[in-house]
């Protein structure tokens, strides 16, 4: 009987002295500080360097085909112009998507959904923010079960979008971004009510009791990233709030911030 007691009391000051679930570093576009973002280059990179979870967006070309990408344009992030959704698959690859960023990345493609989950191993997840609508959903969520990548991806996109993604792939998880930019309390709802798996809040929204609000969305198995935290202040602020990943623009940064927390990156 005391050596049952005895049992019991280590097995509660075991379970005392066990560190809290780890906030981990999301690479926003990838390592985009370092390499042009939403490239191969910059998901190599966030790979090498550690990070839990890299984000990037996807979009339907003319000829329905899923590329990395986050405007909705080519302008900005390429030597070309016009829509992406008005231009081909073969226009697009034409296209450089690297020598914007720097002279090392010239003739840096933008890549596809498939290539991008080829260079990202299954142990970081995958953050797929979906983006013109209807139809990319369901592509993509076929690509991702295609590919045998439901238990490392997710994708972020608005309530319709999930229903149809949900439509053909039931399995598939998914991050509400409805509402992303109204007040946190519709937004957590909102998101619990839909059953989404992930809510992406928002820095906009503050972080004023952002910590009982982690506490509600994981009673609700729901696994709160966290958008726009770019400096160590607003990101041990974070960690201490138990917000699962932060998105950042500045891997490095986080990762060295997170260390503090013994977060250590992904091998």
């Amino acid at each position: 009987m005391m050596k049952r007691v005895i049992l019991l009391l280590l097995c509660s000051i075991a379970l005392c002295i066990l560190p809290a679930a780890a906030t981990g570093a999301c690479a926003h576009r990838g390592d985009q500080k370092n390499a042009p973002e939403n490239t191969l280059p910059a998901f190599v990179s966030a790979v090498e360097k550690g990070a839990h979870q890299i984000e990037f967006d996807v979009y339907f070309t003319a000829d329905k085909r899923l590329v990395i990408i986050h405007d909705d344009t080519v302008d900005r992030t390429t030597n070309g112009k016009g829509k992406v959704n008005k231009l081909t698959f073969e226009e697009i690859r034409a296209l450089d998507a690297g020598s914007w960023f720097d002279e090392r990345f010239s003739g840096t493609k933008v890549p596809t959904l498939e290539e991008t989950l080829e260079v990202i191993p299954p142990k970081i997840q995958c953050n797929v923010h979906l983006k013109n609508s209807p139809g990319v959903a369901e592509a993509t969520a076929k690509v991702v079960a295609n590919m045998e990548r439901l238990e490392q991806c997710f994708l972020a996109c608005s309530v319709e979008q999930i229903a149809e993604a949900r439509a053909v792939v039931p399995a598939i998880r998914v991050c509400n971004m409805s509402r992303q930019n109204n007040d946190r309390d519709a937004y957590i709802t909102l998101t619990i009510d839909k059953k989404a798996e992930y809510i992406q809040l928002h820095k906009n929204q503050g972080i004023k009791h952002l910590d009982k609000d982690v506490e509600k969305l994981h009673a609700h198995h729901v696994t709160a990233n966290f958008f726009g935290a770019q400096n160590k202040r607003l990101i041990r602020k974070l960690a201490d709030a138990k917000i699962d990943y932060i998105l950042t623009d500045d891997l490095d940064l986080c990762l060295r911030v997170l260390a503090d927390y013994g977060v250590t990156p992904v091998k």
